[in-house]
Protein backbone atom coordinates (compact mmCIF):
# COMPACT_ATOMS: atom_id res chain seq x y z
CA UNK A 1 0.00 0.00 0.00
CA UNK A 2 1.45 3.20 -0.69
CA UNK A 3 2.65 5.73 1.88
CA UNK A 4 1.26 9.19 2.08
CA UNK A 5 4.52 10.17 4.12
CA UNK A 6 6.80 9.02 1.81
CA UNK A 7 4.96 10.78 -1.05
CA UNK A 8 5.10 13.81 0.95
CA UNK A 9 8.39 14.15 1.74
CA UNK A 10 9.39 13.17 -2.00
CA UNK A 11 7.20 16.26 -3.16
CA UNK A 12 8.60 18.55 -0.90
CA UNK A 13 12.56 17.40 -1.38
CA UNK A 14 11.78 17.89 -5.15
CA UNK A 15 10.42 21.24 -4.64
CA UNK A 16 12.98 22.35 -2.66
CA UNK A 17 15.17 21.44 -5.30
CA UNK A 18 13.69 23.00 -7.76
CA UNK A 19 13.25 26.14 -5.38
CA UNK A 20 17.52 25.58 -5.18
CA UNK A 21 17.37 25.56 -8.76
CA UNK A 22 15.96 28.82 -9.43
CA UNK A 23 17.97 30.92 -6.69
CA UNK A 24 20.41 29.94 -9.42
CA UNK A 25 18.46 31.74 -12.25
CA UNK A 26 20.15 35.17 -13.40
CA UNK A 27 16.95 37.24 -12.85
CA UNK A 28 17.54 39.27 -16.14
CA UNK A 29 16.97 36.26 -18.00
CA UNK A 30 13.92 34.93 -16.84
CA UNK A 31 11.14 35.49 -19.48
CA UNK A 32 13.94 34.63 -22.12
CA UNK A 33 12.93 31.41 -24.29
CA UNK A 34 15.44 28.51 -23.99
CA UNK A 35 15.08 27.04 -20.85
CA UNK A 36 13.10 24.06 -22.60
CA UNK A 37 12.47 24.49 -26.34
CA UNK A 38 11.06 27.82 -26.78
CA UNK A 39 9.83 28.14 -23.17
CA UNK A 40 11.44 30.60 -20.36
CA UNK A 41 11.86 30.01 -16.66
CA UNK A 42 8.39 32.03 -16.19
CA UNK A 43 6.80 29.57 -18.37
CA UNK A 44 8.28 26.78 -16.87
CA UNK A 45 7.17 28.20 -13.40
CA UNK A 46 3.58 28.05 -14.54
CA UNK A 47 3.92 24.80 -15.82
CA UNK A 48 4.63 23.02 -12.73
CA UNK A 49 2.48 24.95 -10.73
CA UNK A 50 -0.90 24.08 -13.84
CA UNK A 51 0.60 20.42 -13.21
CA UNK A 52 0.28 20.28 -10.09
CA UNK A 53 -3.31 21.69 -9.81
CA UNK A 54 -3.71 19.01 -12.45
CA UNK A 55 -3.07 16.54 -9.28
CA UNK A 56 -4.68 18.24 -6.91
CA UNK A 57 -7.88 18.18 -9.16
CA UNK A 58 -7.20 13.87 -9.73
CA UNK A 59 -7.22 14.16 -5.89
CA UNK A 60 -10.29 15.96 -5.22
CA UNK A 61 -12.00 13.85 -7.98
CA UNK A 62 -10.69 10.67 -5.98
CA UNK A 63 -12.04 11.64 -2.21
CA UNK A 64 -15.23 13.13 -3.85
CA UNK A 65 -16.03 9.41 -5.18
CA UNK A 66 -15.42 10.86 -8.63
CA UNK A 67 -12.11 8.96 -9.16
CA UNK A 68 -13.80 7.44 -12.96
CA UNK A 69 -14.58 10.80 -14.07
CA UNK A 70 -10.35 11.92 -13.85
CA UNK A 71 -9.51 11.48 -17.38
CA UNK A 72 -6.19 12.97 -19.09
CA UNK A 73 -6.73 16.31 -21.22
CA UNK A 74 -9.20 15.42 -24.21
CA UNK A 75 -6.94 16.83 -26.83
CA UNK A 76 -3.97 15.66 -24.71
CA UNK A 77 -1.04 16.87 -22.68
CA UNK A 78 0.45 18.74 -25.97
CA UNK A 79 -2.44 20.89 -26.21
CA UNK A 80 -2.83 21.32 -22.42
CA UNK A 81 0.86 22.19 -22.57
CA UNK A 82 0.49 24.59 -25.43
CA UNK A 83 -2.86 26.31 -23.62
CA UNK A 84 -0.19 26.38 -20.55
CA UNK A 85 2.74 27.89 -22.61
CA UNK A 86 -0.04 30.98 -23.98
CA UNK A 87 -1.33 31.62 -20.53
CA UNK A 88 2.47 31.98 -18.68
CA UNK A 89 3.30 34.65 -21.53
CA UNK A 90 0.74 36.88 -19.98
CA UNK A 91 2.20 36.36 -16.72
CA UNK A 92 4.75 38.48 -14.63
CA UNK A 93 7.56 36.71 -13.02
CA UNK A 94 6.14 37.62 -9.47
CA UNK A 95 2.62 36.45 -10.28
CA UNK A 96 4.20 32.95 -12.01
CA UNK A 97 5.80 32.24 -8.23
CA UNK A 98 2.99 33.08 -6.61
CA UNK A 99 0.82 30.71 -8.78
CA UNK A 100 3.40 27.85 -7.94
CA UNK A 101 3.12 28.96 -4.35
CA UNK A 102 -0.39 28.67 -4.06
CA UNK A 103 -1.02 25.57 -6.38
CA UNK A 104 1.78 23.31 -4.35
CA UNK A 105 0.34 24.36 -1.17
CA UNK A 106 -3.06 23.02 -2.11
CA UNK A 107 -1.39 20.20 -3.74
CA UNK A 108 0.98 19.47 -0.41
CA UNK A 109 -2.30 19.56 1.69
CA UNK A 110 -4.11 17.40 -0.34
CA UNK A 111 -1.58 15.33 -0.17
CA UNK A 112 -1.10 15.29 3.75
CA UNK A 113 -5.00 14.29 4.11
CA UNK A 114 -4.84 11.49 2.40
CA UNK A 115 -4.80 7.68 3.51
CA UNK A 116 -2.57 5.14 1.89
CA UNK A 117 -6.16 3.56 0.25
CA UNK A 118 -6.93 7.03 -1.05
CA UNK A 119 -3.23 7.33 -2.56
CA UNK A 120 -4.09 3.83 -4.37
CA UNK A 121 -7.18 4.59 -5.89
CA UNK A 122 -7.53 3.85 -9.64
CA UNK A 123 -8.58 7.12 -11.47
CA UNK A 124 -10.21 6.94 -14.86
CA UNK A 125 -7.54 7.78 -16.77
CA UNK A 126 -5.83 4.15 -15.21
CA UNK A 127 -3.36 5.65 -13.23
CA UNK A 128 -3.60 5.54 -9.61
CA UNK A 129 -3.54 8.77 -7.47
CA UNK A 130 0.03 8.21 -6.16
CA UNK A 131 0.95 7.76 -9.67
CA UNK A 132 -0.29 11.25 -11.09
CA UNK A 133 0.71 13.07 -8.12
CA UNK A 134 4.31 11.46 -8.73
CA UNK A 135 4.36 12.33 -12.09
CA UNK A 136 2.71 15.62 -11.63
CA UNK A 137 4.25 16.70 -8.91
CA UNK A 138 8.14 14.90 -7.38
CA UNK A 139 9.08 14.06 -10.81
CA UNK A 140 8.49 17.36 -12.58
CA UNK A 141 9.77 19.20 -10.41
CA UNK A 142 12.92 17.35 -10.67
CA UNK A 143 12.81 17.17 -14.12
CA UNK A 144 12.39 21.06 -14.27
CA UNK A 145 14.85 21.96 -11.91
CA UNK A 146 17.24 19.62 -14.17
CA UNK A 147 16.41 21.93 -17.08
CA UNK A 148 17.32 24.84 -15.12
CA UNK A 149 20.87 23.82 -14.29
CA UNK A 150 21.55 22.56 -17.57
CA UNK A 151 20.57 26.12 -19.10
CA UNK A 152 21.94 27.72 -15.85
CA UNK A 153 25.39 25.87 -15.91
CA UNK A 154 24.19 24.64 -12.28
CA UNK A 155 25.40 22.07 -11.80
CA UNK A 156 29.26 23.22 -12.47
CA UNK A 157 30.72 21.24 -9.39
CA UNK A 158 34.18 23.04 -10.04
CA UNK A 159 35.61 26.36 -10.55
CA UNK A 160 37.11 26.50 -13.88
CA UNK A 161 39.99 27.72 -12.70
CA UNK A 162 40.43 25.05 -9.46
CA UNK A 163 43.15 22.35 -9.64
CA UNK A 164 41.93 18.93 -10.52
CA UNK A 165 42.90 15.61 -9.29
CA UNK A 166 44.99 13.91 -12.24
Amino acid sequence: MPDPTTTLADLDAARDDFHAALSQVDHELVTVPGVVGEWSVRDLVVHVAAWAEHATRAIDAATAGRADAFTDPPDGTDAMNDRILAEARGTSPAEALERESSSFAELRARVAGLTPEELATRLGNGDTVEEVVRYDGPDHYAEHAAHLRDWFGADDDQDEDAPTDT
